[in-house]
C-alpha cells in the first residue's frame, strides 16, 4: 500500500500519511480555529480527494466540525484554509456518527499545502493518505507532474508519458515505463521538459497494448476517443489520478488535471 511518513490503525480502517507534492486550486474560507495545541492564528490549506469506488456519502471533520460534507466518488474538494496546529481528524458516513476513521493529533505545518485521499473498498474499511504538496518551482523550462493510482484492485500498473506519435513498435531498445504504480500508490514528482504528452496506462510488465493499432490500453490520453494531448507549461506543477472502473462493463478513467502550481 501506500508510504509514507505516518501509518496508524483503529479497529475501523487505516491513516496513512505520504509523500511530497503540490495543489493549489481556490482556497475554500473556512478557517478552523480549534485545535490541540498553540493558539497561533497562522495557517495551512488542505482538501481531500475520495477515491473509494464503492463508499457510500462521507463527511469530514476537523475539532468535530463537519467541513467536507458529502464527499463524492471521483469528486474533489476546494481547499479549507486550517490554522497551522495539530487537529482532531475523523471520517463519517455523512448523518452517521460513527467514526470510520479517528486521528487525535494531525499536525498542519505554516505554510503547507496538503491533500488527503479516501482510498481503498468500504467493505475492507476505507483508508486515508495524506500528500504533502510540492510548492516549489522546477527548473527553468520544465515542469512538474504526480500520478496516483487510485484503483483499489488495479493491480501495479505501468505509466508511459512520452511525445506524441512515439511509435513503441520500431522502438528499439523497447521504451521503459515512465512510473510504476501499486494500486492505490502515488508517485514522486517527475521533473520533464515543458511541452505536450501522451500518457498511456498498461497493466505492469505488459507492453501488449502499446503494440496493437491503434493503441488500446488502460487509459489512452492521446487525443483520441475524447480525449486532449496533454500539454504542459514550463512552471507548472500537475497531479493526474487514476480513478478505478466502476460497473461491469466499466473502463479506467481519469480525472481532470489538477492544478498544483501556476
Amino acid at each position: 500500500m501506500l508510504s509514507g511518513e505516518e501509518h496508524r490503525v483503529n479497529r475501523f480502517s487505516k491513516w496513512i500519511a505520504v509523500g511530497v507534492g503540490a495543489i493549489a486550486l481556490g482556497v475554500l474560507a473556512i478557517s478552523v480555529a480549534c485545535g490541540t495545541t498553540s493558539s497561533s492564528s497562522t495557517t495551512t490549506e488542505m482538501r481531500v480527494v475520495p477515491l473509494s469506488p464503492d463508499s457510500p456519502a462521507l463527511d469530514l471533520l476537523i475539532d468535530n466540525k463537519v467541513v467536507f460534507g458529502g464527499l463524492a466518488y471521483g469528486v474533489p474538494t476546494a481547499f479549507s484554509s486550517v490554522t497551522a496546529i495539530n487537529h482532531d481528524l475523523k471520517l463519517n458516513q455523512t448523518n452517521n456518527s460513527q467514526n470510520l476513521i479517528d486521528h487525535p493529533m494531525e499536525t498542519f505545518a505554516t505554510g503547507t499545502s496538503y491533500t488527503y485521499l479516501v482510498i481503498g473498498f468500504a467493505g475492507a474499511g476505507v483508508q486515508i493518505a495524506r500528500m504533502i504538496d510540492d510548492h516549489t518551482l522546477a527548473t527553468a523550462g520544465n515542469f512538474k507532474l504526480r500520478v496516483v493510482n487510485g484503483s483499489p484492485n488495479s493491480g501495479s500498473v505501468d505509466v508511459y508519458i512520452v511525445t506524441p506519435g512515439t511509435d513503441f513498435v520500431t522502438a528499439n531498445p523497447p521504451i521503459k515505463p515512465t512510473l510504476s504504480l501499486a494500486s492505490d500508490s502515488i508517485s514522486a514528482y517527475q521533473m520533464m521538459a515543458s511541452g505536450g504528452y501522451d500518457i498511456y496506462v498498461t497493466p505492469g510488465g505488459d507492453q501488449s497494448c502499446l503494440l496493437q493499432t491503434p493503441t488500446t490500453c488502460l487509459i489512452n490520453l492521446d487525443g483520441r476517443n475524447g480525449t486532449t494531448v496533454p500539454s504542459f507549461q514550463a512552471g507548472q506543477n500537475r497531479t493526474l489520478i487514476m480513478l478505478n472502473q466502476v460497473g461491469a462493463l466499466g473502463s479506467y478513467t481519469t480525472l481532470p488535471m489538477l492544478a498544483d502550481l501556476n
